[in-house]
């Protein structure tokens, strides 16, 4: 059984690796223009889905560890999600930065 919750986190990793790919790859596309938007408008409301979740799960128990862990976890996950919106915007600005054609 801890083989498979092992793995099932280990496919999760792969699978918003490449998610996080493929959202670079979107924001460099050359037509991405209103779909760039509606990416960031998704990414901060998969933020707020997230907080409410930890937040559910931190009220929902009376255990100071557990809870502690909580925390630690939602701390992980919002880390994550503000590297990507870093990633983006970073490739965001070398788009709106770039010099324009001779």
């Amino acid at each position: 059984m801890a083989n498979e919750s092992k793995d099932a986190w280990e496919q999760f990793q792969r699978d918003m690796k490449s998610l996080g790919g493929e959202l670079r790859r979107q924001y460099r596309a050359p037509d991405a223009g209103k779909g760039k938007a509606e990416l960031n408008q998704s990414l901060e409301q998969l933020r707020q889905a997230a907080d409410s979740v930890f937040a559910s799960l931190e009220a929902a128990t009376r255990d100071p560890e557990v809870r502690a862990g909580t925390r630690q976890a939602a701390r992980s996950f919002g880390a994550a999600l503000a590297e990507t919106f870093r990633e983006v915007g970073g490739e965001l600005d070398k788009v709106f930065r770039k010099p324009p054609a001779q």
